[in-house]
């Protein structure tokens, strides 16, 4: 007869039936309705196909911002344009009137090194100019021996201006000594340049209390006024003055007629500093007290012959004489003009030190090498 076996405490624990598993507790039922699913199970529907690699993602609610004012959070992403701040201002970021241009090098070339375009500067030596007055400022040579500052200097090498024409050589140390000015010359020779040069460089050095506030006040209040008799010289000057006023901090605004009147609104309640403007659209706005000329420093008058031969001298009187533009020799004043006009016509706009500025004709034989 065979012995038994014998079993150990591990054989009689595995031959028992393991207890069955604990069924949680239902969640008890409230009288709102069924018991719901605990928070920590819910997976939300953009989670609920990830792979079981993926880390987790907290169910907690993002934290919020301290409350500001009027329990507004102060913070962190929120409101209408991305931020818990004031909007963006959009015309703080000005835009490159260059367009795709090449930038200025890091080491810039001298005035005078330029590479050859085609023009024949020693023929600026020939071209016969004439001035009149008291202790008239010498002429220069080069755009290096006139100090306009470190801005405007890259802007005209943007512009790949080599020598300065002979307007230019007479006009800007007479304009940079604060003197009034009467320049002839013909169409084509360098005149916005000659009177926008002396008056950027003039308002960027001046006071800073002197600056219009951009943006503050219904009134727009320029410390330049330039004229031009027709909207397409308007646009023509406006172009070019964006351009020597890039990154110098001056703001030009232009307002012409024949055209909506609201934009131009919006530009000058953004601020400006030097205002383009023809007679007629100048006086609308003067009208409505949304442009002041009290603090004007500068008036240029480009073209005035045609402006005078238009019709236009009641309005430039009016402007100059009715409104509350600073009198003749607190202001400068500045006309550039193809034909010589009569003095009787334009007396009215000079202080007695003014100088006269006579470029005789010159014909692009004499400029461009054949």
């Amino acid at each position: 007869m065979a012995a038994p076996s014998r079993t150990s405490w591990a054989d009689v624990a595995d031959a028992e039936p393991a207890p069955p598993a604990p069924v949680p507790a239902a969640a008890p039922a409230t009288s709102n309705g069924p018991a719901r699913a605990d928070r920590s199970s819910y997976v939300p529907p953009h989670l609920r196909n990830r792979s079981s690699n993926a880390p987790p993602v907290s169910s907690a609610p993002p934290p919020r911002a301290a409350p500001g004012l009027l329990g507004r959070p102060t913070g962190g992403v929120g409101g209408r344009f991305g931020g818990g701040g004031a909007p963006p201002r959009r015309w703080d970021r000005e835009p490159n009137p260059f367009g795709d241009e090449e930038e200025v090098p890091a080491e810039p070339v001298p005035f005078d090194e330029h590479q050859n375009t085609g023009i024949n500067f020693e023929a600026y030596e020939d071209i016969p100019v004439e001035t009149s007055g008291r202790e008239v400022p010498p002429a220069v040579g080069t755009f290096a021996e006139i100090d306009l500052g470190a801005a405007l200097n890259d802007n005209i090498r943007r512009c790949k201006y080599v020598r300065p024409t002979p307007v230019q050589r007479h006009a800007i140390p007479i304009s940079l000594a604060g003197r009034d000015l009467m320049a002839c010359a013909q169409t084509g020779s360098g005149k916005t340049a000659a009177f926008c040069f002396p008056i950027i460089s003039g308002i960027m050095r001046g006071p800073p209390m002197q600056r219009s506030q951009r943006g503050g006040s219904r009134t727009a209040c320029p410390l330049a006024l330039i004229l031009s008799p027709t909207r397409e010289l308007s646009m023509q000057i406006h172009e070019e003055a964006r351009k020597f006023s890039y990154q110098t901090g001056v703001r030009v605004v232009v307002a012409y007629g024949g055209a909506p009147i609201t934009q131009q609104l919006r530009d000058l309640e953004r601020g400006v500093d030097i205002l383009v403007a023809t007679p007629g659209r100048l006086v609308d706005l003067l009208e409505r007290a949304r442009v002041s000329l009290q603090s004007i420093r500068y008036l240029a008058l480009d073209e005035a012959d045609r402006m005078l031969d238009m019709g236009f001298e009641p309005q430039v009187r009016r402007i100059v004489e009715q409104m509350d533009m600073p009198p003749r020799g607190v202001r400068q004043t500045l006309l550039f003009s193809a034909t010589f006009p009569g003095e009787i016509q334009v007396s009215f706009l000079f202080h007695i030190s003014a100088v006269i500025l006579m470029i005789y004709k010159y014909f692009k034989k004499h400029l461009h090498s054949i």
